[in-house]
């Protein structure tokens, strides 16, 4: 079963609620917007498109609009033109944000995935260069109607490319949008997985950011089917999901999810867990959580660049719930805590929903297994730190279970 947290009834109703397609958003580019992403233009390889993009528009400096009515021109000849791998990549990289541009890719996508159909294998994979044109872009329809297109059935066959919409569609606000792409995810069985950790982190995000009854009820029907098909709920599903709970105040469901949480250190994890013991006006139980920060011996070592514990968000809620106590005694001891956490920099400053939805950067998506450690230790044969003695990475626990990219939170 799911998080235990979302066990509780919720009305029929809710649960039977459709869900309604959000209208076009209005925010800016996420590059020039400053919002704030789940996943980094680094980790969706957007980076790596600008540049190549760069190239290309260097090379076609005074050739664009000529390339571009060569390609219009290709169109209209029906069978007798052929789009070929290296028109359309170019294609996609001069393309602008104008109308005109973006429908012609996508005629030149559906008339090469026509073109090609059955011939898959060593063909190039469009799918994500075109999702990641309409990120660069900030077309979040457009990237919709191309994932809903039956004339580009089996063009995005890899999963980054339902991740890079989905990230898209979360940064302009479009929830239901999102959640719409995660529902072709579960209906195509991209690579045979239904349950991708990347898509399903971005589902779960949206409804923890819409943060209705109705999203809480999606979140929990998510979870249900998904621990029921294998996945494995991480530390960062686990946040979002108590802290929805909390938001719908449900401060006892969340005290539950969180049970299932595999460390009890991490700042976000005892910060939830003390807004929502503070909610229960359980002042009691948050004082040996608060305390055993201020009796840690710490080490003094320079990876050590802070010492943050606990979420100032969660302090106050503590405070409160504390000042509502008549026992002086708590009152006292928890000051003193307090006090305590301050003067060694426990205590930081950012938000629990910052910490919930932070960005994930590239290399919280890789993972060393054996083929990778075999490769180092091959590596380190070559370029070893001096001749008697070669360094060889320190070797895993070979029962470790072995993940991929797509399984990564």
């Amino acid at each position: 079963m799911a998080l235990s947290a979302f066990r509780g009834v919720l009305c029929a109703e809710i649960l039977k609620t459709p869900r309604k397609l959000c209208g076009l958003s209005l925010a800016k580019s996420p590059q020039t917007a400053g919002c704030r992403l789940l996943y980094t233009p680094a980790a969706l390889g957007i980076e790596s498109f600008e540049s190549t993009r760069k190239r290309t528009l260097v090379q076609f400096t005074h050739n664009v609009e000529a390339f571009k009515e060569k390609m219009n021109t290709c169109l209209t000849t029906l069978d007798k033109g052929l789009v070929f791998t290296e028109d359309l990549k170019n294609t996609i990289y001069l393309t602008e944000a104008e109308e005109k541009d973006v429908e012609l890719v996508l005629a030149m996508a559906k008339k090469f995935n026509q073109q090609n159909a059955g011939l898959r294998f060593g063909a190039f994979n469009f799918g994500p260069l075109v999702m990641r044109l309409f990120f660069f872009l900030n077309q979040p329809q457009a990237a919709l109607k191309a994932l809903e297109a039956e004339e580009l059935e089996g063009f995005f066959d890899q999963m980054v490319s339902y991740q890079i919409a989905m990230t898209l569609l979360y940064n302009n606000e479009q929830y239901e949008d999102a959640l719409k792409v995660f529902d072709l995810v579960q209906e195509r069985r991209i690579g045979g997985v239904r349950y991708p950790k990347t898509c399903f982190t971005l589902a779960l995000a949206c409804c923890y950011k819409m943060n209705t009854p109705e999203s809480f009820a999606t979140a929990q029907q998510l979870l249900d089917s998904a621990t029921e098909y294998g996945l494995v709920v991480n530390r960062r599903l686990i946040c979002m999901a108590a802290a929805l709970c909390l938001r719908q105040g449900r401060p006892q469901d969340a005290l539950t999810a969180l049970a299932d949480a595999r460390t009890t250190t991490h700042i976000a994890i005892v910060s939830l867990k003390v807004k929502a013991l503070s909610e229960m006006d359980r002042g009691n139980e948050i004082l040996p959580i608060l305390r055993s920060f201020t009796q840690e011996d710490l080490p003094s070592t320079p990876k050590w660049k802070t010492n943050h514990r606990i979420l100032q968000e969660a302090v106050v809620s503590a405070e409160e719930a504390v000042a509502r106590s008549e026992n002086k005694e708590v009152r006292v001891e928890f000051e003193r805590i307090v006090k305590s956490l301050r003067e060694h920099d426990m205590i930081s400053d950012k938000t629990i929903d910052g910490v919930v939805t932070e960005p994930i950067e590239p290399s919280q998506l890789r993972e060393k297994g054996p083929r990778n450690r075999e490769r180092e230790r091959l590596a380190a044969s070559f370029y070893p730190r001096n001749r008697r003695t070669p360094y060889y990475p320190p070797a895993q626990p070979q029962h470790a279970p072995r993940r991929g990219l797509l399984d990564m939170e």
